[in-house]
């Protein structure tokens, strides 16, 4: 068996989040190039999607990472692509799903998932108690970094520290709006607070200003975490222009075998916009609804939803129940 090595080129600028998962686990912040050597992720003409492209596959730690830093394998990842029932339908939603009126063999079985369900989410609590006690000491070690210059940062600018008003004053404005509409800037050393930091949305805030999409130099954040010595490969050859690792190499290495993205928990999702609908609680601007469940999609799932998928999910709804 022969192992092919697709290259792929290593970002320059990288996510606030791709900086600390590097500064953490050493996972290196890949660029999505085109033709001309532009990387889609920060250049609005190659982006075809109505928002900047921000990592939303990164959300998850994959079991060899956290094996490779002491931790023990991360019971979320796991349960993901082994498709266990607790992550595709959380307690919180089997709960509610519970109190509907629905056939009583289906209540049985929804009852035996949640036993199965709170087990899990107990499991993955102490996983996550252990995480946090780990990655505490990789975002000081950054923040002091961003807070001394040693790393500078560029963000978009919002026009209030708030992010449902700054959200409220761009739908408030005549014209229409995108993220795009917003530069990026370098943001000042004296802006950084660490309790303002959101790492896994690449946003800050200091209470008088907010940044969102934030992104850095990636050789910078390289300095201040260094690479660790690498391991020898000593049979990769070059066959017509392709690198081969050979079988004898194979065995030396871990190769995931976890494959797709994972499955989102839309079952609860959709009873969290019908919460929202029945208590008449939606905002008249269906862009500020979107971006309180991007905040809800962090919040509940560790994970961005992009603007485009949430519209998808969400206009007939507004269609049906709001726009007149």
């Amino acid at each position: 068996m022969k192992l092919l090595l697709e290259p792929h080129w290593i970002a320059k600028e990288c996510f606030l989040y791709e900086a600390l998962l590097w500064g953490g686990f050493y996972r290196y912040p890949k660029s999505e190039i085109v033709p001309d050597h532009i990387d889609i992720r920060f250049d609005r003409d190659a982006q075809e999607d109505f928002e900047p492209y921000l990592p939303n596959d990164y959300g998850y730690i994959e079991s060899e990472e956290a094996i490779r830093v002491g931790l023990p394998p991360n019971p979320e990842y796991e349960a993901i692509f082994d498709e266990k029932i607790y992550m595709l339908s959380t307690p919180d939603t089997i709960n509610k799903l519970l109190k509907l009126t629905i056939e009583e063999s289906e209540k049985e079985k929804l009852k035996k998932k949640l036993v199965e369900s709170e087990e899990q989410a107990k499991i993955k609590t102490e996983w996550d108690k252990k995480y946090e006690a780990y990655i505490e000491l990789v975002e000081s070690k950054l923040f002091i970094a961003l807070r001394e210059g040693k790393i500078k940062a560029y963000g978009r600018k919002l026009p209030h520290h708030d992010f449902d008003t700054a959200i409220g004053i761009l739908d408030g404005s005549e014209k229409s709006w995108t993220w795009f509409d917003m530069e990026h800037e370098e943001i000042p050393t004296t802006f950084w607070r660490i309790s303002g930091i959101d790492w896994s949305q690449s946003s800050a805030q200091n209470g008088e200003s907010h940044y969102f999409h934030i992104y850095v130099k990636t050789y910078e954040a390289m300095e201040v975490f260094p690479a660790p010595i690498g391991e020898e490969a000593k049979t990769v050859s070059l066959v017509a222009g392709q690198y081969i690792l050979d079988e004898d190499e194979i065995k030396n290495i871990k190769m995931s075998t976890k494959r797709g993205r994972p499955s989102l928990d839309w079952n609860s999702f959709y009873l969290e916009l019908t919460d929202r609908i029945k208590s008449d609680d939606l905002p008249d601007k269906q862009e500020s609804f979107i971006a309180e469940m991007q905040d809800w999609c962090i919040k509940n799932w560790n994970q961005q939803v992009g603007r485009s998928t949430l519209l998808q999910k969400i206009s007939p709804f507004y269609k049906k129940y709001v726009i007149k």
